[in-house]
């Protein structure tokens, strides 16, 4: 598993770089993908990241995370030796920072939240449906509880709000 980090305007990326690839790899095998996969991730200012959500999705106003599927890991038509660009995911930190408290996190929970929802994007998980928001929500509940567990916090505080619905855009 490759992981491609790049943070050019020198932000605070809230997660070390070793607790990013933890998760990313955690998220992976917990999804059952045991491919070699790359993953490049991106730290933005809001500026740009106000800039891709009004370009790529059309939404004229900065947001916390974007993510860009590319190969799908569970694509059988490509050789199983030959490494998957799964896609890439953009992070706000200073969003992400600035709306951790109405949610009741720390900047750094949040951004684990928001790193491992970008991941679920790229293994196939949407919020466009009810359903589906459902799905992806307690599978972001159950995975990031599993890692306060790993990390030796209490996975009760963990707090998941109502997010993938993006009713906020």
């Amino acid at each position: 598993m490759g992981v491609l980090i790049s943070n050019d305007a020198k932000l605070e990326q809230l997660l070390d770089t070793a607790e990013i690839e933890h998760i990313v790899h955690f998220v992976l095998e917990a999804e059952g993908v045991t491919r070699e996969v790359e993953i490049s991730l991106s730290f933005v200012d809001e500026e740009e990241m106000h800039g891709l959500n009004r370009q790529w999705r059309g939404i004229d106003k900065t947001t916390d995370v974007l993510s860009f599927e590319c190969d799908s890991a569970f694509d059988e038509d490509i050789p199983l030796d030959e490494a998957l660009e799964l896609g890439d995911i953009i992070l706000a930190p200073q969003v992400i920072a600035r709306q951790a408290p109405e949610f009741g996190n720390s900047a750094q929970d949040e951004c684990r939240l928001m790193l491992v929802h970008g991941m679920l994007h790229l293994l196939g998980y949407d919020h466009i449906e009810d359903d589906e928001a459902e799905a992806m929500e307690a599978r972001e509940d159950e995975l990031l509880r599993l890692l306060a567990a790993a990390r030796g916090d209490d996975p009760a505080s963990i707090e998941v709000g109502p997010i993938t619905r993006h009713t906020h855009d």
